[in-house]
């Protein structure tokens, strides 16, 4: 009788045994997974955090606070001002215009409690209002 419970303690035992290998490994391997989801959530945060400061260096570049959108209204407007009111209408005729460094347009930018107007001004005196209240 003793044998009969000395092999079923034993038996108890390894299955405990292996009951708590099991967990462990388990906390492991879940331990490793919650590293590898913190690493892909950093790899897309870095991702999201590049592109938004690249965007920046772009309106930084740009050297005023001016968006893509109004960069792009103001280049159309200087073009079919040029062509209308001073027969420009090549590259080359605008900048024997303008002279090497260009000069011939002035950007006004008028702060307000509101918000901030921004204007380009050509040397003849015609105005362009890109940014409005």
């Amino acid at each position: 009788m003793n044998f009969f419970n000395a092999s079923i303690s034993d038996l108890c035992q390894g299955i405990i045994d292996k009951t708590v290998d099991k967990e462990r490994r388990i906390e492991y391997l879940e331990e490793e997974n919650k590293k590898l989801k913190d690493e892909h959530y950093k790899d897309s945060e870095m991702q999201r955090m590049e592109a938004e400061l690249k965007k920046a260096k772009e309106d930084l570049y740009r050297g005023f606070p001016i968006s893509e959108k109004e960069q792009e209204k103001i280049r159309e407007w200087q073009l079919k001002h040029d062509a209308e009111k001073h027969g420009l209408k090549t590259m080359e005729q605008r900048l024997r215009a303008g002279g090497c460094c260009g000069g011939r347009y002035t950007y006004q930018f008028v702060p307000t409690s509101i918000g901030t107007i921004g204007e380009v001004i050509c040397s003849c005196g015609e105005k362009f209002t890109f940014q409005d209240l």
